[in-house]
């Protein structure tokens, strides 16, 4: 009795020891890409510092000048508009493309590709191609308002038209890969529940809001997290399109510290936005995650 106790405790030490060694690599490589980034960009908030000059101690004074600038709070509201409007109007678009693609479509793998291609391409060469499209002068959309309404639309010049450009730029290139996600999660609802509901009286609306929609939760919030979380970091295309204009009406959080860090050389300063970034963005992940488990725990003990 006393050998069979201590082969299994030996047997379960190695297997502990099998685990430790087959996840060490995946923890060194966070640790190295994640945790040693996010320790210096915390260590040069608190600093002042060039690239020329040795980093100076200034403790919470890079924050306490980010805070106090009007241009930050401006960048914070064009990047939580952008989040916001990007994902609000995308998760309807991209559930309808899915439902529509879930039904048996005459050229539905072709069209299906085509919704998914922009996903392939590179944000900036998508961004120029849209900023050729909107041209004043010479884009067919700005072409189309002068034939009918006798003068040109200035999608990226006009300060109310310019981030919902870059709203429907963005729209454009993400759909196809936030659409396949809630496809294939259509495509997993088991049809016994649909016909069960079918035979029960329920119309396709009723099917769907309280048959497939409960089915596909799961896959719903992870593409409205991942894509607003994603959302909260845009760059390139206000970069690309509008260089944070006109008059910081595109200038998002992102694109004020690489402006900080790489105009201004103010390191401290960039570094000081990036540690504010990324806590709100742990503190928004961290919510949805315990609001995920919440539920999950009431559907178990339910």
């Amino acid at each position: 009795m006393a050998s069979e106790v201590h082969s299994s405790s030996t047997l379960d030490l190695r297997r502990r020891r099998a685990a430790i060694a087959l996840a060490a690599p995946g923890f060194g490589l966070i640790w190295l890409t994640i945790l040693v980034p996010l320790a210096v960009a915390v260590g040069l908030s608190l600093t002042r510092y060039d690239l020329i000059n040795p980093p100076q101690f200034v403790g919470l004074d890079n924050y306490r000048s980010v805070l106090a600038d009007d241009v930050f709070w401006t960048a914070v509201g064009n990047t939580v508009e952008f989040a916001l409007g990007q994902v609000g109007i995308g998760i309807v678009v991209a559930m309808f493309v899915a439902v529509l693609f879930n039904r048996a479509l005459h050229g539905g793998p072709l069209m299906r590709t085509l919704v998914y291609l922009p996903q392939g391409a590179s944000y900036v060469v998508v961004a120029l191609v849209w900023t050729l499209l909107f041209d004043p002068v010479a884009g067919p959309f700005s072409q189309l308002s002068e034939a009918v309404r006798g003068e040109p639309i200035h999608f990226l010049t006009d300060i109310d038209l310019a981030m919902p450009s870059i709203i429907a730029m963005s729209l454009w290139r993400n759909l196809g890969y936030f659409m396949i996600i809630l496809l294939a999660a259509l495509q997993a609802v088991p049809r016994e529940l649909l016909e069960a509901a079918e035979v029960d009286g329920a119309g396709p609306v009723r099917r769907f809001a309280h048959v497939t929609l409960p089915q596909i939760r799961s896959a719903t919030v992870f593409v409205l997290i991942t894509w607003f979380l994603g959302a909260l970091q845009m760059f390139t295309q206000a970069y690309v399109m509008t260089g944070g204009g006109p008059v910081n009406a595109t200038r998002t959080i992102v694109y004020l510290m690489y402006q900080e860090a790489f105009s201004g050389l103010a390191f401290g300063k960039a570094s000081a936005i990036a540690v504010l970034l990324f806590g709100t963005v742990a503190v928004v992940a961290g919510a949805a995650r315990l609001v995920g488990y919440r539920q999950a725990s009431a559907r178990r003990s339910a």
